[in-house]
Formats: structure tokens, C-alpha cells, sequence
């Protein structure tokens, strides 16, 4: 079978397998042939209901950027043409692909915030050249001597490191965590199966930083990242995130995507950019239902308080009563 060469870990049915199994959203793949019957556009979608909203077709739900693919020799414009007849068709739902797509009838765009990907190398030394030398050189190597080690593990054994550290990274930050049963699904359906893997860095084999990494077609992407705010000094998350690069450098991937960083975050934002590559815009695409807000609001801070005063079996419980609004 040939695989698009745009195709990431989000295209693989595995990542709609592991969203449906959790939260019960029906997956599908919206395709358009040609006259012989060959598929020369795809992408994979799902039907999203919430109470409170109205039906929504999405591409794809907790998915940061999943654009359609196309066949090189294919019409791009024809696809989204079909998109939007398919939409208008017996009143379907909403659609919305978290892309941008050229601008059309009926289309909206809601600049999201960035993404930062970086172009590996074939040669590891070649890569870590590239980085920042006092911001991320010195703490890598830094890391490493203050006794710093790490792993990486598709083990099941060590999910509740993971797990652990990720609860106390959202508490910290006061947003719901992901629901278990959603980590366990990921585990399960890419994890283990060899799409993707998780890094770990440990100091006295004591689990201080976490990456979960999806990867797939010769693109990598952190997708959770956790760590323990009592050893940030030493430096085990710059480590992990190393790790996962020189892992892709060695096995022939083609680049890292650093994943989302919303417009508010700059400090973020600056820690990615020590990084190199290119800082590339984040804009989802809405036919059919308006652009959504994104304001903090009053409701959510009051929740952001409340989660970072209180222990972490409550953070657990606001995201299994929540999260899954945020598809």
C-alpha cells in the first residue's frame, strides 16, 4: 500500500481508533474517486456529539493539525468542492478540519496559534549543532551530568509513571487531564504496536520527565509532555525531548512537530524556538458552523483556580467529567 508522504500518525486509523474507543465518536473517512475508482482525496473524520451543541463533523477531535491529503496529479480545489457539496447535502452536520484550506464560499479560518517543526538530520551531531548552545546544548549536556538517564519504552509497565507525572503537569498548569482510559487507548493502539513510544528521564530511577511521542511515515510528533516541577533544575525535560529527536535522526524520520502552542503562551512559544526549524501558523477550518471563541471567560479561570488548590484526584475527576468537550 502506498502512503502519502504528508500522511502523519493523525491519518493512521490507529489515533481514530484510540479517540472512538474512549469517548464512543463513530469514525469514517470522507474520500473522493476518481472514474476508475481509485481514491485520489481523503481525510479521516468523526462525528462529534456533545450536549449542549449541536453535531459537528471533525477532523479529528483532540488532533492539532490534519490536513486533507490529495494525490499529487489530483485537484485540491475539486476536493474541497465535493467537502462543501457533501456538507450542504441533507443538512449534514458541521464540519470543521483542523487545516488551513483556501479560502471558498461558506469557508471560515480561525488562526489557533503555531506549531514549530523541526527538520531532522541523518547525522545526530549535525542536528544538535543546530540548537541553541547555551538554551539547549549546555542543559542537555548538563542534564546528562548531573546523573540524568534515560529511556525509551513502549512498556505497559510504564504507563503509571507516565500517567502519574502527567496528572501533576495539568494540575500544575489548572486544565483538566485527559481521562486514563484515553492514555490507555493511545498505549494500546499506537504505544504498543510500534506508532509511537515514550521517553522517560529519571534521576535515582525516580520518573522526573515524560514525552509521549506519536510516529508513523517518517514523522514524529510530541504529542503529551509531563514533568516534576521539583527537579526542573535539572534539566530531564530538555533531555527527553533530545532523545526523541536523535531516536528520529537515527531511525530515517524526517522531522519533529513540537505540537501546538497557543498565541498566549509565549514562554512556550520561546522554548520551542531554541529548538531552530520553523514556527508555522496553526489555523483550522469551519464550513458550516462559526469560528469558535477561545477567550479565557470567567468560568475558566475560576476552574484553572480551582484545579491548581486542589489535590489531583480532583483534576482527574473534572477531566473525566470534561474533556471530552474540548474535542
Amino acid at each position: 500500500m502506498q502512503v502519502h508522504p504528508a500522511a502523519t500518525a493523525f491519518h493512521h486509523p490507529a489515533w481514530s481508533d484510540a479517540i472512538s474507543a474512549s469517548y464512543g465518536f463513530p469514525a469514517y473517512v470522507l474520500a473522493q474517486q476518481a472514474a476508475d475508482g481509485t481514491i485520489v482525496a481523503g481525510l479521516p473524520a468523526q462525528l462529534v456529539r456533545t450536549p449542549f451543541r449541536r453535531p459537528r463533523v471533525v477532523s479529528l477531535p483532540f488532533t492539532d493539525h490534519c490536513p486533507p491529503l490529495v494525490a499529487p496529479d489530483a485537484d485540491a480545489g475539486g476536493f474541497l468542492g465535493a467537502l462543501e457539496r457533501w456538507r450542504d447535502e441533507a443538512g449534514r452536520p458541521a464540519l470543521e478540519i483542523r487545516a488551513a484550506l483556501p479560502a471558498s464560499t461558506g469557508m471560515q479560518t480561525d488562526a489557533i496559534g503555531t506549531r514549530r517543526l523541526i527538520e531532522l538530520d541523518a547525522e545526530p551531531s549535525i542536528l544538535f549543532a543546530r540548537l541553541h548552545r547555551n538554551r539547549i546544548q549546555k542543559r542537555v549536556r548538563r542534564s546528562r551530568e548531573l546523573g540524568v538517564e534515560v529511556s525509551i519504552t513502549r512498556d505497559r509497565a510504564d504507563l503509571p509513571a507516565f500517567y502519574r507525572l502527567h496528572c501533576e503537569t495539568r494540575r500544575r498548569q489548572g486544565v483538566p487531564v485527559q481521562p486514563r482510559r484515553f492514555i490507555e487507548s493511545i498505549w494500546e493502539r499506537l504505544i504498543e504496536p510500534g506508532l509511537g513510544f515514550v521517553v522517560i528521564a529519571s534521576i535515582r530511577d525516580k520518573p522526573v520527565a515524560v514525552a509521549l511521542i506519536l510516529s508513523w511515515n517518517r514523522h514524529l510528533i510530541y504529542k503529551f509532555g509531563a514533568s516534576d516541577s521539583g527537579h526542573w533544575k535539572l534539566g530531564a525535560n530538555f533531555l527527553v525531548h533530545w532523545t526523541a529527536m536523535e531516536w528520529g535522526c537515527v531511525n530515517g524520520y524526517l522531522d519533529y512537530d513540537f505540537g501546538r502552542t497557543d498565541s498566549r503562551h509565549e514562554s512556550l512559544r520561546e522554548f520551542k524556538a531554541a529548538w531552530g526549524g520553523s514556527e508555522l501558523p496553526l489555523v483550522h477550518s469551519y464550513l458550516g458552523t462559526p469560528v469558535r471563541g477561545r477567550g479565557a471567560g470567567r468560568a475558566t479561570s475560576a476552574l484553572a483556580h480551582l484545579i491548581k488548590r486542589s489535590p489531583t484526584l480532583v483534576c482527574r475527576g473534572v477531566g473525566e467529567l470534561l474533556y471530552r468537550y474540548a474535542a
